[in-house]
């Protein structure tokens, strides 16, 4: 599993708006040539979940990650970009 902090991202849940601030991502599937697939939650600043799916990376985007050595840092920032979402450093 990983975890990456993200720019304060809005979510509305259960009638309410809510600041999602962590992505989190764990692998559920993957070949180890062509595609995996990913389960990945938004979290609050007290890791409550307020949205969760799955997300897939196949194709040129698979051969990328490979050619990344399967970086965990490389497919979080995937994530996030398909997700719309913008990393943010640590502080």
């Amino acid at each position: 599993m990983a975890q990456i902090r993200i720019n304060l991202t809005f979510i509305w849940n259960n009638g309410v708006e809510k600041e999602a601030i962590y992505l989190d991502a764990v692998a559920i599937q993957d070949n180890l040539e062509t595609e995996a697939k990913f389960y990945y939650q938004l979290l609050d600043e007290n890791y409550n979940i307020l949205i969760a799916g799955n997300i897939s990376i196949v194709g040129d985007d698979y051969i990328q990650w490979l050619a990344n050595n399967f970086s965990t840092n490389w497919i979080m920032n995937w994530i996030a970009a398909q997700l719309n979402l913008t990393p943010t450093p640590i502080i």
